[in-house]
């Protein structure tokens, strides 16, 4: 199932017209963007973490914040993040392609591939041998059948909190970097 695109929009227009009316803020804010990047990166990979169904926590533990905001137009004048995309694709998330099904789900119709599900098998039941390879069929064959609902880590990370938190994280860039300046002047 393709999920819902979540993306955000940050309007950078006073950060800009900070560094524009105090060169000399420039460094410091520039640094405050960078900080705020981070945090936000690290706040949204720990909400789509803590809402990452659990077998082995292999999923859940590849979690990651790679590239997923991108800055547009001038400089930091427009910020656009993409925490999950959708036509099962995900940026700035989980380098497994599996995270896309534990995400959105899949239709019935089509039966997933056999190592992917074999391996989970093996995991979840322990199992090998003539059992292993039938309980993996009979698993392909059920998804296949009635396909599988979406976790929605993301989506739920993002609209249990997530798009609050980071837009008050770059609302703060401006009064972190005033408040910082005094000590460059001195």
């Amino acid at each position: 199932m393709a999920g819902e695109a979540i993306t955000f929009q940050i309007d950078m227009r006073e950060v800009v017209q900070l560094m524009d009316a105090v060169p000399a803020m420039r460094g410091i804010v520039e640094e405050e963007i960078d900080n705020a990047m981070s945090e936000s990166g690290m706040l949204l990979t720990t909400m789509v973490s803590a809402r990452t169904p659990v077998n082995f926590g292999i999923l859940r533990s590849s979690i990651q914040f790679p590239t997923g905001f991108e800055v547009r137009g001038r400089p930091a004048s427009v910020l656009e993040g993409l925490t999950a995309a959708g036509k099962m694709q995900l940026s700035g998330t989980s380098p497994n392609v599996y995270a896309n099904y534990v995400e959105f789900g899949r239709r019935p119709g089509k039966w997933p591939p056999e190592g992917p599900i074999q391996l989970w098998v093996m995991r979840k039941f322990g199992l090998s041998g003539q059992a292993l390879q039938d309980t993996t069929f009979l698993v392909r064959r059920k998804i296949g059948q009635r396909g599988t609902k979406g976790a929605y880590m993301f989506k739920r990370a993002w609209n249990e909190g997530g798009k609050r938190k980071v837009e008050k994280i770059w609302r703060d860039v401006p009064v972190k970097a005033v408040k910082r300046f005094p000590e460059v002047v001195r």
